[in-house]
């Protein structure tokens, strides 16, 4: 049964009418007269089809077999059967929906018979053994069967018509899907108006896409019916098995076409995904000579579409063995990911298509791809980052199943007798995965932030899995702190994930505190010192006594002995194993080096998120609300595991509740209550006993400055509002501040003023003023000096109403005393004149003692009276020298004189705030009995006719003009021109004058001059005479005495505030304290001009570049803030920056600086110029300044600015335009760096043909200009030199004709020239000239002065 195949498989469907095929478009019999006669036709042919699949169903395999001696005819497939199919095939686009189904059914049940057929051949295979046995001798047996001929060529033509309905079907599903996609859009925007219809065709639709998916299915079960057929029986269907690769490979090219469509699981599971899965690897399995046109066809696929990826990693594990998926990944190692090729576009997209696939065939196949990691490994150094992202991926997948399989054939192995094999294998596989580790690690710091981030990603997994190795956690972790200062968000956001895992993931204790390990370490390096081994002490101590009698060696060269000594015993112990039968004293020695070890691990651990600090603060002050979220998540962590840096950290991070947005107030809120309210790993959820949450409040406001309070205040605030906080955790609070003693009293009550702050009824009661009039304000107070606990009492009883004057009410009473102990505390009765912590400790107490006096008490003006005239007392009434005082009580009034001064100010606005707020109400209230027709008398009418007469003289408006106008008068003259306090206001200006150095003491100086600045921010005409004063005092301040400079610059603020045109002229003074030494004045100018820029009290002028150098200063707040503040103006809609860019840039090229610093400051400022506009203008203006320049350093300078700039078509046009400004500095080399930078940048954005070739021209005129400009330097250089030259040897002639006169005076003046001859002549050499004549020597001198006489002239 064998010969050539009758039915190759053609190339397309129309070669079927050519030979050897001969088939018509129609059979002769065809009848297409009309529409039913045409359908009638094709039902006549599917009845044909259907008739010969009832005969092949009865009869099998026999229906092909022919008996010997006959000829081998197709009785069954004959030329009328296959006809029919090619009519019906080639139409089936245009047949009847029924006619097609019964179509595609015909063909299905065909392809199922022909399949069942070569399965089960049945009575012709044993037939034909028996003829094979009695022909060859019973040699053979069932795999010598081969089917006929005739069954091949049926065989053949039914799968490819199969193959070409299916082929059809997929192509008008991708067409129908194109066209929906282009006219959903347009369609949505339609009316409604034949919704009716509309829904009667979505019906018709959705039965047709039924019965489309219905025959999609059929199709593809019965070619993968097919294809496993041919796969398991190819024996059968074949001699030898040697495939048809035309009727082989049919099944996958359809299925490359379905998994195209296979884009998610709805369109997979109608595609038929998962059959020409199973089609493709059979076809693999039983056709290893299509293996490469199956690698061929698949990467092609990879290439193309997205979603390829992760079907043909599943196909590879389908694939019995590792050959289709190591044949991939050697295609994938020999692609070409360079830049040179022409289609760059489409190669970067397949590289993206391909580089998943990596990474999905290392989770289900991790063995493959690791034992081919060898081509992969060198895309490593490639350019594509996301090849190198699936590398890195891929190792993750790779470790995570190793150390799995790895522990599993631990516990396997047990017992096992090939124990060297198993060895080798363990130490072989721990060298890999070294390496591997080395290479996640280095990838951490790729040039691609996506590559870095993903090899962070794969390293939490391991750590998230337990498959990261104990010598590699020290490791990683000092790499995830260390990215945490990575440019990139997404970096810095994995890496903070990885710290949170590597604590919740750590192979030590629960806790993490260094101190107990501290503790333990030194603990047992005592123990082991103590029980060194006799060899190794006996060392120890002989190389001590050496150092000891040696007397150059030290201390250090001692305990470098010791730490020798100790690390010896712990080697040798390690050294010794366990088997071997060890003494007591030597397995607890043991025992000790391995807790050692562990703690000193544990330490280190510790230390390395101690020490960085420094970094998660910065996380914390990000711009971007992710790594603030990821900080403070960490932070709540680090907490439930006793890390210090977690109650500091989340103490900084309480400033953030001060944020613009809303989620990170949300976060700090919610990482505040997991740390210090609710249990640890609860989420908030369940809270910890009062006790608990007391305590932990305490320590919180303990050690907090004043900014930190203020967060917390906030926090805690927000808290009470929200009934967060229990009201026990009051109470015991309560209790403490009535116990306690020292500063605990003084945080309790603290706390309980900062609750107070969002509900006062925790301290606005009677009961509850008394305790605190008892806990902070009663004799405890007095007898210890607790200005602590008094600030935190006056801090608290801000939050209390005014008290009304009713001396039956028992709050009034208990307000009244506490009035009383407030007035003397404010009079500082109980201060120590000798102390001066004392009453630096005061100032604190005594203003918030004034603030409560003017919070609580119906005439705070009298109380303040009250209080001066006691000072006043104090001071001058009871000193027996009138003309000496207390330097400290001095302090003391002067700092309450100006306190209270400033709070009149503001009392007075506020009685004028209630006058405006209470005619405002009586207007509101006259209006709403207006218009409800309210009027019962005739008064009531008559009070309503004056006050419309009122209105429309406007009467009101100027009894409310009247009002403001006395409340300035008030403020302008009354307080400090004619009231009390005008009558010190000369004291005070003498003091701080101090014009002969009277006053030396810092505290006194300190409190006069706040007390100046507070008084000159009451009147206009106060402040304006005294300025001149204040700026003299900054400028003649002592240079230790940071405290008052930095009071002044503060003071500068607020008077620039209230008065900013009498500030106007002194505004470059306060710029120059920015270069004051004192870090502390530094930062508080800097703070100050922040806020009075920013607010437009001040504006941006030149002086903007002593700002700009703040950029670099030592001190990281100042240059955080300077940053802080350009990034504000950057968001200006007027483009200050950009206004400022060239003063800045001109005055920073004239000072003195660094060039690494000039640049670092233009590049941060230059980044903020976006709009093309803005580069255009600044690059025309930088060009335009090169002739301005005389140093070629400013030059370069210039030229890196540009460089910076973003690049456009004008730009370059300006560049070409005035190369004659710049020409002559292209010679140096930083100089034409910086514009070659800049062609190279236009390069890569240049699209129009015509900019390309200016672009070329210029980059020719730079190396001219620059070649030509270094000649000319060279031979300007070599010119200098030579005059150099010559100079210094027409110098050395001169030296030598000078000394050549001398000797010819000396000579001429000698009195025995003879003796002189002669003595010469008898020292002379033998081979000496004899001595010339008197004569030539006179000649001599005469051509030597002539000489001398020319290089004069």
């Amino acid at each position: 049964m064998s010969g050539s195949p009758t039915f190759p498989i053609p190339a397309s469907l129309q070669e079927l009418e050519s030979a050897p095929y001969n088939l018509l478009p129609y059979p002769n019999d065809f009848e297409d007269d009309d529409e039913a006669a045409r359908a009638e036709s094709f039902h006549k042919l599917i009845r044909v089809v259907e008739a010969g699949n009832r005969s092949l169903i009865s009869n099998g395999l026999g229906l092909f077999e022919v008996p010997d001696g006959e000829e081998d005819l197709d009785a069954w497939n004959d030329t009328e059967r296959i006809q029919a199919l090619y009519t019906l095939v080639r139409k089936s686009d245009s047949l009847a929906p029924a006619t097609r189904t019964r179509l595609v059914k015909a063909l299905c049940d065909a392809v199922h018979g022909l399949s069942e057929a070569l399965a089960n051949p049945g009575a012709v295979m044993a037939q034909t053994q028996q003829s094979n046995d009695g022909e060859e001798g019973g040699v053979g047996g069932a795999n010598s069967f081969v089917v006929s001929q005739s069954f091949r060529d049926a065989m053949a033509c039914h799968i490819y018509m199969l193959f070409t309905v299916m082929f059809l079907t997929e192509s008008k599903e991708k067409l129908g899907k194109s066209l929906n996609a282009g006219t959903s859009s347009s369609s949505s925007g339609r009316g409604g108006s034949k919704s009716k219809s509309k829904s009667s065709k979505s019906k018709g639709q959705n039965t047709e896409v039924e019965d489309l998916a219905a025959s999609r299915a059929a199709c593809a079960e019965a070619m993968h019916h097919a294809s496993l057929a041919m796969s398991e029986h190819k024996s059968r269907l074949w001699r030898r098995g040697v495939v048809d690769e035309a009727i082989v490979g049919l099944p996958c090219r359809i299925a490359y076409q379905m998994l195209e469509s296979s884009t998610g699981v709805i369109a997979r599971k109608a595609s038929s995904g998962d059959a020409a899965l199973q089609m493709i690897a059979a076809t693999v399995d039983s056709a290893p000579c299509l293996l490469n046109t199956v690698v061929a066809a698949l990467v092609d696929l990879l290439h193309t579409y997205d979603h390829i990826a992760p079907l043909v990693a599943e196909l590879c594990c389908i694939v019995n063995g590792q050959v289709l998926a190591t044949e991939l990944l050697r295609e994938i190692g020999r692609l070409d990911t360079t830049e040179g090729s022409n289609d760059t576009g489409n190669k970067a997209s397949g590289i993206k298509n391909i580089a998943p696939f990596i990474s999905e065939l290392a989770a289900v196949r991790p063995r493959v791809v690791l034992s081919n990691i060898s081509l992969l490994l060198p895309h490593l150094d490639s350019e594509p980052y996301i090849m190198r992202s699936a590398i890195v991926n891929s190792i993750g997948h790779i470790l995570v199943r190793e150390d799995q399989t790895l522990m599993e054939n631990k516990d396997d192995e047990e017992g096992s007798d090939e124990e060297s094999k198993d060895e080798r294998h363990v130490v072989n596989m721990a060298k890999t995965r070294t390496s591997l580790f080395d290479i996640l690690c280095d990838r951490t710091c790729d040039i691609t932030s996506f590559t870095r981030g993903a090899a962070l990603k794969v390293l939490n997994d391991l750590t998230e899995k337990q498959s990261l190795p104990l010598d590699r956690i020290m490791p990683v972790t000092a790499i995830a702190i260390d990215r945490l200062q990575d440019k990139a968000v997404m970096v810095r956001r994995y890496a903070m994930q990885l710290l949170t895992s590597l604590l919740e993931n750590n192979p030590f204790m629960g806790m993490l505190n260094p101190e107990p390990y501290r503790e333990k370490v030194r603990e047992l390096e005592a123990y082991l010192k103590c029980n060194i081994p006799e060899e190794i002490l006996k060392a120890r101590d002989t190389a001590l006594e050496e150092a000891k009698n040696d007397e150059s060696q030290g201390e250090r060269e001692l305990h470098e002995i010791e730490s020798a000594a100790l690390a010896a015993a712990i080697a040798d112990a390690e050294a010794k194993k366990e088997e071997e039968a060890l003494s007591e004293a030597e397995s607890t020695f043991l025992a000790k080096v391995r807790a050692l070890k562990f703690a000193s691990q544990a330490l280190a651990f510790t230390e390395l998120f101690e020490n960085s600090n420094a970094s998660f603060r910065t996380m914390l002050m990000s711009s971007n609300s992710s790594d603030v979220t990821e900080a403070l998540r960490f932070f709540v962590r680090a907490k439930h595991f006793g890390l210090p840096c977690a109650v500091t950290g989340t103490k900084k991070a309480l400033a953030l509740m001060w944020s613009n947005e809303t989620n990170i107030q949300e976060e700090v809120l919610r990482a505040f209550i997991e740390v210090f309210v609710a249990e640890p790993g609860t989420e908030g959820k369940e809270l910890l006993p009062e006790n608990q949450i007391a305590q932990n409040l305490l320590d919180l406001v303990r050690e907090a400055n004043v900014s930190e309070l203020a967060s917390i205040e906030e926090a805690l605030g927000r808290l009470v509002k929200k009934e967060i906080i229990p009201p026990d955790v009051f109470s015991v609070l309560w209790a403490i501040a009535s116990q306690a003693r020292g500063e605990l009293r003084a945080s309790a009550v603290l706390v309980i003023s900062m609750a107070a702050s969002a509900d006062p009824n925790i301290v606005d009661s009677a009961y509850r003023l008394q305790n605190l009039y008892d806990a902070g304000l009663g004799d405890h107070i007095e007898e210890n000096h607790d200005w602590k606990t008094a600030r935190s009492a006056a801090c608290a009883l801000q939050r209390v109403a005014r008290a009304k004057v009713d001396p039956s009410s028992a709050k009034y009473i208990i307000l009244d005393l506490i009035s009383e102990r407030l007035v003397a505390i404010a009079r500082g009765d109980w201060c120590d004149d000798a102390n001066v912590d004392d009453t630096n400790a005061w100032f604190c107490a005594a203003e918030q003692s004034i603030n409560a006096i003017f919070t609580i008490c119906p005439s705070p003006e009298k109380v303040s009276m009250e209080i001066l005239l006691g000072h006043q007392q104090v001071i001058f009434g009871s000193s027996d020298d009138s003309s000496t005082a207390s330097t400290l009580r001095l302090a003391r009034f002067f700092f309450v004189l100006g306190h209270i001064a400033l709070k009149l100010l503001m009392y007075t606005e506020v009685l004028s705030s209630s006058v405006r707020r209470a005619n405002a109400a009586k207007t509101v209230k006259k209006q709403e009995s207006a218009s409800t027709g309210a009027t019962e008398n005739s008064e009531s009418k008559e009070d309503e006719g004056d006050d419309a007469i009122e209105a429309e003289l406007g009467l009101a408006a100027q009894a409310e003009a009247e009002t403001e106008r006395k409340v300035a008068e008030i403020s302008e003259n009354e307080i400090v021109g004619r009231g009390i306090i005008s009558l010190f206001t000369p004291m005070l200006l003498r003091v701080v004058a101090n014009e002969n150095g009277t006053y030396s003491s810092p505290v006194l100086m300190q409190s006069a001059t706040l007390a100046l600045c507070k008084c000159m921010c009451i009147s206009k005409s106060f402040c304006e005479k005294h300025l001149s004063l204040l700026f003299s005092v900054l400028a003649k301040a002592p240079n230790d005495d940071q405290d008052l400079r930095a009071n002044i610059v503060v003071a500068l603020g607020d008077l620039a505030f209230r008065f900013p045109n009498e500030l106007e002229p002194y505004t470059p003074k306060i710029y120059a304290c920015l270069r004051d030494k004192s870090i502390r004045v530094r930062r508080h100018t800097l703070m100050v001009l922040t806020h009075l820029i920013l607010n437009d009290m001040v504006k941006v002028k030149g002086q903007v570049c002593e700002i700009a150098l703040c950029l670099q200063d030592n001190e990281s707040t100042i240059r955080d803030m300077a940053r802080l503040l350009f990034h504000e103006l950057s968001k200006r809609t007027n483009s200050p920056i950009y206004n400022l860019l060239p003063d800045i840039v001109s005055q920073l090229s004239q000072l003195d600086l660094k060039q690494e610093v000039f640049r670092e400051i233009m590049q941060f400022l230059l980044s903020f110029i976006k709009k093309d506009r803005q580069n255009e203008m600044l690059l025309e203006k930088l060009v335009l300044r090169f002739p301005k320049c005389t140093t070629i350093n400013q030059k370069a300078d210039l030229a890196y600015c540009i460089a910076q700039l973003k690049v456009n078509e004008k730009g370059i046009k300006c560049l070409n335009d005035n190369f004659k400004l710049y020409k002559d500095a292209l010679f140096d080399e930083d100089v034409l760096k910086n514009f070659m930078s800049f062609i190279a940048k236009a390069k890569k954005n240049a699209t129009k043909p015509e900019t390309k070739q200016t672009l070329q021209e210029l980059e020719e005129k730079f190396t001219e200009c620059a070649a030509a400009g270094m000649e000319n330097v060279n031979a300007s250089k070599k010119a200098a030199r030579a005059k150099k030259r010559a100079a210094r040897r027409v110098a050395r002639k001169k030296v030598e004709w000078d000394e050549s006169e001398e000797e010819e005076n000396a000579e001429a003046s000698d009195p025995e020239p003879e003796d002189f001859e002669e003595v010469d002549e008898e020292n002379r050499p033998a081979n000496a000239q004899p001595v010339k004549s008197e004569r030539s020597s006179t000649t001599k001198r005469r051509s030597g002065r002539s000489r001398s006489a020319a290089l004069t002239a």
